[in-house]
């Protein structure tokens, strides 16, 4: 036992000596978690809905209808969706869109309620309003929020049209009890500005847009977190590539005559094999462990409790191992050994959902990945980070325990074609 147990430990130390490995191991799954968490997720651990969208707004219009316009992105029915601050300082509101500290910035122009009505028209003047300017609110957006800038460019678009609509209106009203004799052409300028402004007042005053609020169920409340889910996802992933490269090793060892010196040596093949068998397992143990703690202390991803955890890992490397040693019989070369590892660990990964959601998958695929550890894995980890316990989780370490030794039994078998 002391002899296999110090193969390993070689094994194992040459392994966390080699800066490649390291890199593979466990810098490459760390920063993968990271990168799938931040572009299907962000690091939020939630799926909440879209809220607090920042917005400036930027008023230069002296008159009612700029402030009409302001007063729609502070009213209380879009508290909840935006947060509104209102600036006088439109260099500063730019910038902060430009270093993504805002979604966009209204700028309401000075002219606005000029556009609307006239002055000109309260003095008598008809000709005010063919000469009225044309007014532009210009909305700044924030390209990297798509979402957030076209919801603040449509509270805008629908205040200015339903304004211009008011207005409008107050033109046709007039229009129509002038043909009805109801209207004298000396009363239409007075009675058409009132009407007029009265509409295109209440368009401005009246309620835009509404935001209804519903609770959902709890489940659907929590919504998917993506960093929970890929911390142990990635884990499981580089996992198989590290123990299929350990079972390329072998092959490696055999090609540089390495693995025919220890068989000279009083060590018997059972006991150097076997120690090969142990390093690959302590190796992905310890990969394994490392990530599993680093998630926990540096992002903070709730696992599951450690009796539980426990368990879980040493039979899901169990079984990772398997496939590697299955590999490593079956293959003839470390080269073939290698390719054939990188193939499985990709197909199983794919198969398995460790790069998106399992519960995504079609129940038929769901049902023939149980031949990969990587799915009992991401089944039992997918329980524990729910709040599960070790009774939640026995299924799936069950099966992990069946899927490794039924691989420790097909390696044993295709070994002795190349060890015997």
């Amino acid at each position: 036992m002391r002899k296999i147990l110090n193969v390993a430990w070689k094994d194992l130390v040459t392994t966390f000596r080699d800066p490649t490995a390291l890199i593979v191991m466990l810098a490459a799954p760390y920063a993968l978690t990271l990168v799938m968490a931040f572009a299907f997720g962000g690091l939020s651990g939630g799926g909440g809905g879209l809220s607090g969208i920042p917005v400036f707004v930027v008023n230069y219009d002296k008159g009612e209808f700029g402030g009409f316009l302001q007063q729609t992105f502070q009213s209380p029915e879009l508290g909840d969706l935006l947060d509104v601050t209102v600036t006088a300082d439109e260099a500063a509101a730019r910038a902060a869109v430009d270093a993504d500290k805002a979604a966009a910035v209204v700028i309401i122009p000075a002219d606005l309620t000029e556009s609307i009505v006239p002055s000109g028209l309260a003095s008598g003047d008809p000709s005010a309003l063919a000469n009225r300017p044309q007014s532009v609110v210009e909305v700044y957006s924030n390209p990297d929020r798509p979402v957030s800038s076209s919801i603040v460019r449509s509270i805008v678009d629908q205040f200015l049209s339903r304004v211009s609509a008011g207005a409008v209106g107050g033109q046709v009203a007039v229009a129509q009890l002038m043909a009805n004799g109801l209207l004298t052409p000396q009363e239409a300028l007075s009675k058409g500005l009132e009407i007029g402004e009265r509409a295109a007042r209440q368009a401005a005053e009246s309620r835009l847009i509404a935001v209804q609020g519903e609770t959902a169920e709890k489940q659907s409340q929590a919504g998917f977190d993506w960093l929970t889910y890929m911390a142990p996802s990635m884990a499981i992933l580089f996992l198989m590539f590290t123990v299929s490269n350990g079972g390329k090793t072998l092959l490696a060892e055999r090609d540089w005559g390495t693995l025919p010196r220890l068989l000279t040596t009083p060590t018997t093949t059972f006991q150097v094999l076997g120690g090969k068998v142990c390093g690959i397992y302590l190796t992905g143990l310890a990969q394994m462990g490392i990530l599993l703690v680093a998630s926990r202390l540096m992002l903070g991803v709730k696992i599951g409790p450690l009796s539980a955890v426990v368990p879980v890992t040493l039979a899901l490397v169990a079984a990772a191992t398997g496939w590697a040693l299955v590999l490593a019989a079956y293959a003839r070369t470390a080269g073939q050994a290698n390719q054939m590892g990188t193939i499985l660990s990709l197909a199983f990964g794919g198969l398995a959902g460790n790069f998106f959601p399992r519960q995504a998958l079609p129940q038929w695929i769901r049902t023939v990945s149980l031949i990969t550890p990587n799915a009992w894995g991401l089944d039992a980890f997918g329980k524990l980070t729910a709040g599960g316990a070790l009774g939640d989780v026995l299924v799936p370490i069950a099966g992990l325990l069946v899927l490794a030794v039924a691989l420790f039994l097909a390696a044993s078998v295709l070994f002795r074609r190349q060890y015997a």
